[in-house]
């Protein structure tokens, strides 16, 4: 299934937040080195049980850790994708409504509306209680950077795009748009480049 998003028609389009809003990798691997001792490169994260060396943990629990110990530096130190911003302005100018769907804890919310709003990324609303399958959520299109997501939001009938990180598995979520660019993303929904001006003189 898939949608256009330049149309009159209302979507509800769903945005995750990590990977595909923010890029929260280099956080990550600070927080790695810091805690660790452990400098592992963006490419070393295939997947989010991948293990660091020389401990018993993984990516999944170090990120639970540095939510519970350093919630402010982690989450706000963040940086944007680039063209976040601009598409979620171009889907809020559309008319569409845009929620956060974002498998942080809820407690860290307001600290994702803070970091949403200091990087004018408008939304709808952040929801509080995401379920383990994104495909539960009411909606019309998921954009996610997880292929597990990707997917069950295709198996509940909605549309999907799967944000493309390190870790992503294009070919668990075969029918869902796949970019690796904001850009390329909402061309593939129907946006519209405006075409280059001509050079003169």
């Amino acid at each position: 299934m898939t949608v256009r998003l330049d149309t009159t028609t209302e979507k509800t389009v769903l945005l995750d937040v990590d990977g595909t809003l923010c890029d929260n990798v280099p956080r990550l691997l600070d927080y790695i080195d810091d805690e660790c001792g452990v400098a592992l490169t963006r490419d070393a994260i295939t997947e989010w049980s991948f293990s660091v060396p020389g401990t018993d943990l993984d990516i999944g629990d170090l990120i639970r850790r540095a939510l519970d110990e350093r919630p402010e530096w982690f989450l706000l130190g963040m940086e944007p994708i680039a063209g976040a911003a601009e598409a979620a302005r171009w889907l809020d100018h559309q008319g569409h409504t845009v929620r956060i769907a974002t498998h942080r804890p809820p407690e860290s919310h307001p600290l994702t509306a803070q970091w949403l709003d200091e990087h004018e990324i408008p939304h709808d609303g952040i929801i509080q209680e995401v379920p383990q399958n994104k495909g539960r959520l009411d909606g019309d299109l998921l954009i996610d950077d997880y292929h597990i997501n990707v997917g069950n939001a295709l198996a509940a009938g909605k549309a999907a795009g799967l944000f493309v990180q390190p870790y992503s598995d294009p070919t668990r979520c075969s029918e869902a748009v796949v970019a690796e660019t904001w850009s390329k993303m909402l061309s593939e929904f129907g946006r519209q480049q405006p075409a280059p001006r001509e050079l003169t003189g």
